[in-house]
């Protein structure tokens, strides 16, 4: 009996240190905060301004960051937010561009952008740098 309740004890423990966050849930969407352009800021210029509070975002939540990037009055905006994976994030399939964030990359092996988002335009943050990409390849907007 003593040791399956080590065995257990082990086990949670575990467990609760490859968990997300509190309050972030694995499937279940959790919106973060909203982001919004100044008057005439490009879109490369707004992702690279926000980039450093949305990889805090990702790292506070222990998982990946994600959010479509659309037009309000004429201003980009983004409401950021996490489906509690670390490895991944729910974007509707449109033709919209896209912000996704991953400050959970433990090495430069991470800073590439997935086959599942590959035939869209978007951006990735990581810890290294801004990248987009969309039909004609990927660049590097930023690096850190």
């Amino acid at each position: 009996m003593r040791v399956l309740i080590t065995t257990a004890f082990i086990a949670t423990m575990l467990a609760a240190g490859c968990t997300t966050a509190q309050g972030v849930i694995h499937g279940r969407t959790v919106e973060l905060h909203q982001e919004t352009a100044t008057d005439g800021e490009t879109l490369d210029a707004f992702v690279v301004r926000i980039a450093p509070r949305a990889l805090q975002a990702s790292k506070a939540a222990r998982a990946t960051v994600c959010g479509q990037v659309e037009q309000v009055a004429g201003r980009h905006t983004v409401q950021l937010k996490t489906d509690g994976y670390v490895s991944d994030c729910g974007l509707p399939q449109s033709g919209l561009p896209y912000l996704l964030v991953n400050g959970t990359a433990m090495d430069a092996r991470e800073n590439h952008f997935s086959l599942a988002n590959r035939d869209r335009p978007g951006y990735l943050v990581t810890p290294w740098s801004v990248k987009y990409q969309d039909a004609s390849g990927v660049r590097t907007v930023s690096s850190f």
